[in-house]
């Protein structure tokens, strides 16, 4: 497998501590290398919050303290700027945080750290929301642009070694008027998205079989509505740990805005953690 770098920023929250145990199963493979990351403003609490997460890291994998020890590293003033300059130094595949404060200016603005990390990072990252119990069903949704492939790719290399299971959600905003009622299952709309020939079908069929090269277990819904509330809807009722969108490439002007406040909307009300996937083909 490829290497797989993640760093897991630490702050004493419960979100931190998920985020951990969320992730230490796949610590235990030789591919994956962990970063502990605190700020320079909690160096005196570091020792702890390092012991404190490597010690669960090594409940789950009591070989990984002689076998792949994780990297500690303390960067940065405010939980945002080491965040950005641990991936600006060692380009991991994924950054990991919980929450994260507002820092001045934000709090005058209203603006969310999480969002504003959004918007700077070049790298994945991973919201830990919720309280997931593990990480074994991903829920992949997508517009069927060829970033899914860049999404199955990341989502592919978390749930693989761990042999998940992934639903690919493609969402219609509007049913063809050439639909009667009869042909409006959601077997019909599936037989539809992917009988049609168009890169749409070839970009979900290319995602979903490169899920089940890693050993993923990988189906595809089809939804008819508004983006997030389809996604939210699916969320309620389909038991799952993890929630994956793409933080993809904008056309236009109105296109970035429309792609931000989605995925702003879902970073902050998602019920499970958030898996925002940065791909080649991101803007």
């Amino acid at each position: 497998m490829n290497p797989l770098s993640f760093v897991i920023y630490l702050d004493g929250t419960s979100a931190a501590r998920r985020a951990v145990s969320y992730l230490a199963p796949l610590a235990a493979h030789a591919h994956v290398q962990i970063t502990l990351l605190v700020e320079e403003a909690n160096a005196d609490q570091a020792e702890d919050l390092f012991q404190a997460a490597e010690t669960l890291l090594n409940a789950a994998n009591p070989l990984l303290k002689t076998a792949n020890p994780p990297i500690r590293s303390v960067r940065g003033a405010t939980p945002e700027r080491a965040i950005v300059l641990e991936a600006r130094a060692g380009q991991p595949n994924l950054m990991v945080f919980g929450p994260l404060r507002k820092e001045g200016w934000q709090r005058w603005l209203g603006q969310s750290a999480v969002r504003s990390l959004a918007r700077r990072l070049t790298t994945s990252m991973l919201l830990m929301t919720g309280r997931p119990n593990e990480l074994r069903r991903a829920l992949l949704c997508t517009a069927g642009g060829e970033e899914v492939l860049g999404d199955a790719e990341m989502t592919s290399a978390l749930l693989g070694p761990l042999r998940g299971q992934a639903t690919i959600l493609h969402i219609v905003s509007q049913m063809p008027l050439m639909f009667n009622q009869d042909q409006r299952s959601e077997e019909s709309l599936i037989e539809a998205v992917l009988g049609d020939q168009s890169a749409v079908s070839r970009n979900i069929e290319a995602a979903r079989q490169m899920l089940v090269r890693h050993g993923i277990a990988a189906k595809l819904r089809v939804r008819v509505g508004l983006v997030v509330e389809q996604i939210q809807e699916e969320l309620r009722g389909g038991g799952y740990d993890l929630l994956v969108i793409g933080a993809h490439r904008a056309r236009t002007p109105l296109d970035r805005v429309l792609l931000e406040d989605i995925s702003a909307e879902l970073l902050r009300d998602s019920p499970i953690p958030v898996l925002l996937v940065q791909n080649s083909t991101s803007g």
